[in-house]
């Protein structure tokens, strides 16, 4: 039996408290609870980076962009050690208001294939990854943006879009 890690034993912790928010979410929203978890995706990411900022001295830094925003939050997740290294993350502008995202070995592909299971469709996943990035963008660059899955563990990856609305 392998015995957990304390950076094991965190990471569980916040998976659980993770989908069990979107499960509270579904309860009371049914199958679309995507404004809900959008708010709550806001309200953790920043948290997040102030707790960066002020405990840690990890600063977060304003710009004018989607794309730039998310890669400012991933600096910083890479320099907290939230992510492994950028590499994790593959960005492709395909205009300054749509930018098109893979996340490589997703943590929380696990949540996402069980409510694609229990019948969620593709484009009601409510990804706490991409979710997470697009409030990045709000927080960062001050654009208000729309969020979707495209594609769900295509060869251990999954996609997204952020959009300007």
């Amino acid at each position: 039996m392998h015995k957990l890690n304390r950076e094991e034993s965190g990471w569980i912790l916040a998976l659980s408290w993770l989908s069990a928010l979107e499960e509270v979410a579904r309860d009371f929203h049914g199958t679309r609870p995507r404004a809900f978890c959008q708010r709550a995706y806001e309200h953790a990411t920043e948290h997040f980076l102030r707790i960066l900022e002020t405990e840690f001295g990890i600063k977060a830094n304003p710009v004018d962009s989607i794309r730039k925003a998310v890669e400012e939050y991933i600096r910083v997740g890479v320099k907290s050690r939230l992510f492994t290294d950028s590499s994790q993350f593959e960005l492709t502008e395909t205009n300054p208001n749509r930018l098109e995202l893979v996340v490589h070995k997703c943590p929380y592909l696990k949540s996402c294939e069980a409510l694609l299971k229990e019948g969620i469709s593709l484009s009601d996943l409510t990804c706490a990854r991409i979710g997470a990035f697009r409030a990045a963008v709000l927080h960062l660059a001050d654009i208000d943006c729309n969020y979707e899955v495209t594609a769900f563990a295509v060869d251990e990856t999954c996609r997204g879009t952020i959009e300007r609305k």
